[in-house]
């Protein structure tokens, strides 16, 4: 036990189990005790419920009796005949009224409960009242429509009843109902409340914390156990109300009135319209609940105890293998005696995890190993080199197995301008587009027959088909489209797609993969989006072209013409009789047509601005076009080029050429500017060109008009001569071709600020020594 206890204490798995145990049996043992004790309450106050009713039920049927006595009353006197006498009377009489009194006497006292007959003639306004009572006339003016009518009401007659109210219910009976006349008789008989709380006080044995009253259809109290609360209106109440309403003859239910539960049950009197109401504390139904409810909790601890001991030792029972593997395991991590709690179950996880993760991990690395080995084989196996593969036969096996064919082709979907593609995606998305590719491939494809996917390339996609007959689906083509129409719309790409020839057999998947590749360069010429095989391209396959040399010939005279449509007429003939060949062909061709260029225009070679860079960025982009177009642009551009080459050497040349021009001319001028008559046509005539032209050239050399320039070099040099010589202006203007030396002057000040004296001064003064 003492081991048993200690374990309790140390190991948590064992706590648990025990805790676990404990609950159980706390819960199923509260549970039932709950249970049974819910259980028998509820049979008792059903069985308590059933005997209200019934008790009810008997006064009811006590009242009912009451009733029926009364019409037999009613009914006798109507029928005695000198009762009939009396109220057809027309006069008073003191003797007729003595007799009948004794009459009504006499049959008063055969029937106790009743407390007074009495018979109103309204004829003579005499009434004969058993009891001395006088005769309310507000009875006689209540309307009457039946036979019998029933008015509940309290009588005060002073002397009597020690001045306390009768509390009467009054039993109206109309001899002369069928006439309506305004003077017919009236017989009543009142009951007096207290005689019919006597009947239910010893039918039911009413305690007084019991309410037993009767009420009538208008929820108006005719008796109850407190007689103050006769006649009260309780309409309003909840549970009347529901009484009210209910069409049941009997029924109970419980209701808190007063914040407090209470039991209600009521029985409606057929031939009275009462409803008999008992209302009773839901707490006082059974006596002695509260007790039986200590003794039921007391056994139930007493089980609950029980069940402790009892869950530990089925604990001890259950624990010992989860025992033994802890102890097999003898992990490091265990604490010693020190440690206050072990937790088995965190220790046994963690090692479960360890090797969980571990296993993980293995299944993860064979699964991506298995998969590459896959991917590595099937390349091998469409590259037709399947026998330079090291992998183990039963990946091989496996593999094979899943491809039976006997039939296979395969089909290349080729991403179209991948550079384009590129540049708007990174590279996962790259990845994961190519990956789309695969799965959107193989769902529609795999209509056909199973196929395998393998990417092989940036922008390639291969799906190995296979069928069991020797020619392809009808529909395969439609299929294809649908890949492309779904890339195209949700990813916004375009596929091109080669149709391998159908082989037979794994060993001859290459040449089905080497003829997908063959067909889909044809995209080159189709365009975009084209699904090519063997029957689209045949027709380039068998055609026998020749180099289009008269094309060429176009085109170089027209970039020697700088001609534009010449140009662009050149290239499309060119195309036109390339393309007609062989893709492959064309692109020979092509590649030809742009060293061809490159020679004939090999002079431009000298150009400073020539960069051979641009013929081989055109071989590039002719390598790598995906249509026609494409090339198209590489020629017109290439040609466009060396048009800009062409046009700049003339340029240059035709400015070297200038250039000498100016040279001599400016010389001509330096020489001969003394000569007064020298002028634009006179260095044109030396020149030999036109003045017009000569004049444009120069202003656009020296950025000065020859007048300009000419006026210029005579200027400085008479400066220099005014500083030099002593000569006078004018002689110094004479001698630089100026006669006119007024406008010389203009010119000189024009040009330096100062007239040629002031200027000759300025320059001596400048010249001048200090004084010491």
């Amino acid at each position: 036990m003492r081991y048993t206890m200690s374990r309790f204490f140390r190991y948590k798995a064992f706590q648990k189990l025990a805790v676990s145990y404990f609950l159980l049996i706390l819960v199923t043992v509260t549970l039932l005790s709950g249970a049974l004790f819910y259980l028998f309450s509820r049979s008792a106050v059903n069985e308590i419920d059933r005997n209200s009713k019934t008790v009810l039920s008997q006064i009811s049927y006590a009242s009912d009796v009451i009733y029926n006595q009364v019409m037999t009353v009613g009914n006798a006197l109507i029928n005695d005949p000198e009762i009939i006498s009396f109220l057809n009377e027309q006069t008073e009489d003191k003797t007729s009224n003595y007799h009948i009194f004794g009459q009504l006497n006499q049959i008063k006292s055969a029937y106790p409960y009743i407390h007074r007959i009495g018979i109103y003639r309204a004829s003579t306004d005499t009434s004969v009242d058993t009891a001395g009572l006088p005769f309310d006339k507000s009875l006689y003016e209540i309307g009457s429509e039946q036979y019998m009518e029933f008015y509940p009401s309290e009588v005060t007659v002073r002397g009597m009843n020690n001045n306390m109210p009768f509390q009467l219910l009054t039993f109206l009976l109309y001899p002369d109902f069928s006439f309506h006349s305004t003077d017919n008789p009236l017989i009543y008989i009142s009951i007096e409340e207290q005689s019919l709380l006597a009947t239910i006080r010893t039918i039911g044995k009413v305690e007084t914390a019991n309410n037993v009253f009767v009420i009538n259809n208008e929820g108006q109290v005719l008796s109850h156990t407190d007689t103050s609360l006769f006649l009260k209106d309780w309409s309003q109440e909840d549970y009347i109300q529901r009484i009210l309403k209910s069409g049941n003859a009997e029924d109970s239910f419980t209701l808190k009135i007063g914040h407090v539960k209470h039991q209600i049950a009521y029985v409606k009197s057929v031939d009275m319209d009462w409803f008999f109401v008992s209302v009773t504390p839901y707490n006082s139904l059974i006596s002695n609940i509260h007790q039986l409810r200590n003794i039921t909790m007391a056994i139930t601890l007493g089980i609950v105890l029980v069940g402790l001991l009892a869950s530990i030792f089925l604990s001890q029972n259950l624990y010992k293998p989860l025992l033994s593997l802890f102890e097999k395991l003898k992990l490091r991590s265990v604490p010693d005696s020190t440690t206050p709690i072990i937790d088995e179950y965190k220790i046994l996880t963690e090692v479960f995890t360890t090797l969980e993760e571990k296993e993980r991990s293995m299944q993860h690395v064979l699964h991506r190993s298995t998969q590459t080995v896959r991917e590595h084989y099937l390349q091998a196996l469409i590259k037709g080199s399947v026998g330079d593969v090291s992998i183990p036969e039963d990946i091989i096996r496996d593999i094979d197995g899943q491809l039976p064919g006997p039939y296979f082709s395969v089909i290349v979907f080729k991403i179209d301008q991948i550079r384009r593609v590129k540049s708007r995606v990174n590279a996962e998305q790259h990845s994961l587009l190519r990956f789309a590719l695969g799965n959107i491939a193989k769902e529609i494809l795999g209509e056909f027959g199973e196929c395998e996917l393998i990417i092989t390339d940036e922008n390639e996609v291969v799906a190995v088909c296979q069928y069991p007959d020797n020619e392809l689906p009808l529909h395969l083509k439609e299929a294809i489209r649908g890949v492309q129409s779904f890339l195209k719309r949700y990813f916004k790409l375009t596929l091109s797609v080669g149709i391998g020839d159908l082989v037979y057999g794994r060993k001859n998947v290459q040449h089905s993969y080497t003829s997908a590749q063959q067909y889909v360069k044809y995209r080159l010429i189709y365009g975009t989006e084209a699904i090519l095989d063997a029957a689209v391209i045949r027709s380039h396959l068998l055609s026998q072209i020749s180099y289009p040399v008269a094309s060429e010939k176009k085109i170089i005279e027209g970039v020697q013409a700088r001609h534009e449509v010449a140009i662009k007429a050149g290239i499309d003939d060119f195309i036109a009789l390339a393309a007609s060949g062989s893709c492959n062909q064309f692109v020979a061709y092509s590649l030809q047509l742009l060293l061809s260029l490159l020679k004939s225009f090999e002079y431009l070679q000298s150009m400073p601005e020539h960069n051979f860079n641009d013929y081989l960025d055109a071989v590039t982009s002719i390598e790598e076009a995906e249509h026609l177009e494409e090339i198209r642009g590489v020629f017109e551009s290439y040609c466009a080029e060396i048009c800009v080459l062409i046009e700049q050497r003339n340029n240059w040349q035709q400015a070297q050429k200038h250039n000498k021009v100016m040279e001599q001319v400016q010389t001509f001028i330096q020489e001969n500017y003394a000569e007064p008559n020298l002028s634009l046509e006179l260095v044109a005539g030396f020149s030999g060109l036109s003045s017009s032209y000569l004049g444009k050239l120069f202003k656009s050399s020296t950025g000065q008009s020859f007048s300009e320039y000419l006026n210029h070099t005579r200027l400085e040099r008479a400066s220099q001569l005014l500083v030099s010589t002593d000569a006078t202006a004018a002689k110094i203007s004479e001698s630089v071709g100026m006669y006119n030396i007024s406008y010389f002057s203009t010119l000189f000040k024009k040009k330096y600020g100062v007239s040629p004296s002031v200027y000759r001064e300025q320059a001596l003064l400048r010249e001048e020594p200090p004084i010491r």
